[in-house]
């Protein structure tokens, strides 16, 4: 599977990735405003447009329908978790690229839908370059949830798109899309640093913990038997230890982020049948 990475774009210093991130951030920036205040209908109407982008093709929507985006049956847990959460609140959670961290029923295929969803204008707009670049036909289709970020709300539009099967296709750019294996080992990796960089290092956390390493020493393995991978934890970790979540991207994560080779790509693609989009 293939998931659009926030993150990717996040790092990425073109003109398209630069056009996204200002969406991204501004729609972030909004909700997370508007759960401070106790918006709700503010929140309800930025939520509003996040159904599963199918157009695309990616993650689980090439091969059902409806996939695990944030329906009308997630959106009150996403709302409810969203005003609870202490990283959101304390503003240890201020990049959308991390909500997987801290905040549940949200993972790899939904960040890659709202993702979408959120810069859906702009790869629209991507898609028309490429057909015209290369010479695909397109027909004019109505999109409904596009999100214009200079009034903040979610409209519906008729567009130029190709269409393949009777469905509009839009395109995404192959430099900011993972691995689905890929995108789901970061709050695993994520709490792994956190264990050997503080949890390690702070004797009142270790205090409970059982040693079964020779001559009494505390292994890694005795700190995950005690503090078990919850995102709970990953947010008071995170809350408590200032430098946790930055260190983390600088010193781990972003010297991993790379963009997926077109031979990677391919092989999903070819291999997997993601061509079978009918």
């Amino acid at each position: 599977m293939l998931f659009v990475d926030p993150r990717l774009i996040e790092s990425s210093s073109s003109v398209l990735a630069l056009k996204m991130q200002k969406y991204i951030e501004v729609f972030w920036g909004e909700l997370i405003k508007s759960v401070k205040i106790k918006d709700l209908n503010q929140i309800n109407n930025l939520l509003f447009g996040l159904s599963e982008p199918n157009e695309t093709r990616l993650g689980y929507a090439f091969s059902k329908h409806f996939g695990n985006s944030v329906g009308n049956k997630l959106k009150p847990k996403i709302i409810e978790a969203i005003q609870k959460n202490k990283a959101v609140r304390s503003g240890v959670l201020s990049h959308f690229a991390d909500v997987e961290f801290f905040i549940e029923d949200i993972n790899s295929d939904r960040i890659s839908d709202i993702t979408t969803k959120i810069v859906k204008e702009v790869l629209i707009e991507y898609t028309q370059q490429q057909c015209k670049l290369h010479n695909i036909p397109m027909k004019i289709v109505y999109q409904d949830d596009i999100f214009d970020y200079k009034t903040l709300k979610w409209i519906g539009r008729k567009v130029e798109l190709p269409v393949y099967g009777n469905s509009p296709i839009i395109f995404i750019p192959k430099n900011i899309v993972r691995f689905g294996n890929g995108a789901n080992s970061n709050v695993k990796c994520f709490y792994r640093y956190a264990i050997r960089n503080f949890i390690m290092n702070d004797l009142t956390m270790l205090e409970d913990v059982s040693p079964t390493g020779k001559n009494g020493e505390i292994c890694i393995r005795d700190i995950k038997a005690k503090h078990p991978l919850n995102k709970e934890s990953l947010t008071n970790w995170s809350i408590n230890y200032g430098k946790l979540l930055v260190d983390y991207k600088t010193d781990h994560l972003n010297g991993r982020l790379r963009v997926l080779t077109d031979e990677e790509i391919s092989e999903i693609v070819y291999d997997k049948g993601l061509l079978n989009v009918g």
